[in-house]
């Protein structure tokens, strides 16, 4: 047990000192992942405001990042418009594939400044 210890604690050491980040870290997104992940919300968005949620637009995506969790957890620092203003928001989406059939493959939270944040799974 010492010994998993010790090369659990190494290994982790390793990872830090040479700038990579452990495994299931939030990783930076660009290039073709950071157009995926600007695909996946605006289509995640749209299908908001087609239910009961606002009706959001992206202005701006200041910084996206993915993370390997149970599925993809995506998380966007962006600027949304609701048709009459601007807003600078915190867009989260869990995205679950398997779950699709109960209903529960993705879970939407939108957290704009000095408003409630919105909570939406479907």
């Amino acid at each position: 047990m010492q010994a998993v210890k010790v090369i659990f604690v190494l290994s982790l050491t390793l990872a830090v000192a040479f700038g990579r980040k452990p495994l299931g870290a939030p990783k930076p997104l660009e290039g073709d992942d950071l157009a995926k992940a600007k695909d996946l919300l605006t289509n995640t968005l749209t299908k908001l405001a087609a239910g009961d949620g606002p009706k959001y637009e992206v202005v701006n995506v200041s910084s996206a990042t993915s993370q390997l969790v149970a599925g993809s957890l995506y998380k966007f620092e962006v600027e949304l418009s609701n048709g009459s203003d601007n807003k600078e928001c915190t867009v989260k989406i869990w995205d679950r594939p398997w779950l699709l059939e109960k209903g529960e493959s993705t879970n939407i939270k939108i957290q704009c400044k000095d408003e409630a944040e919105i909570d939406t799974t479907w």
